[in-house]
């Protein structure tokens, strides 16, 4: 019991000490200003803001994969769980869902994109949206619902054909 007491105590200890040190260190900026590492830790982008860039690979995933463009498909999902993996950083309290999503949906897509299959990308498409809506009720964001918009993004061409 003893040495249990000791590492907790130790392990509280050393925690503060790194918290307080990272808060103490200055990082300076290119116009000179300084911010602690405690206080660039608090501007990262929130689980919304890089959702909007989940959504968007999503999105452009799917034509992308109608299109029989799945290079630029595999791309879209593979910059996706980039943008997840900071989400899953900067905002530890969602990670275990969001890992858990990833597993359950996202890889189940990229095997759909390995094998060139349509229709089967189509079904997991549908599948990883419904998981994704579910995932918005569950934590109390049940008015935001993902929908695919109607037609592909001007800016981007879809298809490999000129």
């Amino acid at each position: 019991m003893n040495n249990k007491i000791l590492i907790l105590t130790t392990l509280i200890f050393t925690t503060n000490i790194i918290a307080e040190d990272i808060n103490a260190t200055i990082v300076p900026t290119k116009h000179n200003k300084q911010f602690t590492i405690g206080e660039l830790a608090e501007i990262q982008p929130g689980l919304g803001s890089i959702m909007i860039e989940f959504g968007h690979r999503f999105y452009v995933a799917y034509y992308s994969a109608k299109a029989n463009n799945w290079e630029l498909a595999k791309y879209q999902i593979k910059e996706l769980l980039e943008a997840q993996e900071i989400a899953e950083v900067t905002r530890p309290k969602y990670a275990k869902q969001l890992k858990i999503f990833e597993d359950n949906s996202i890889k189940k897509l990229q095997k759909s994109i390995e094998a060139k299959d349509w229709k089967l990308f189509e079904k997991r498409y549908n599948e990883t949206i419904t998981a994704c809506n579910s995932c918005h009720k569950v934590n109390g964001h049940s008015y935001i619902q993902y929908q695919l918009p109607k037609e592909p993004p001007k800016y981007l061409r879809m298809s490999l054909q000129k």
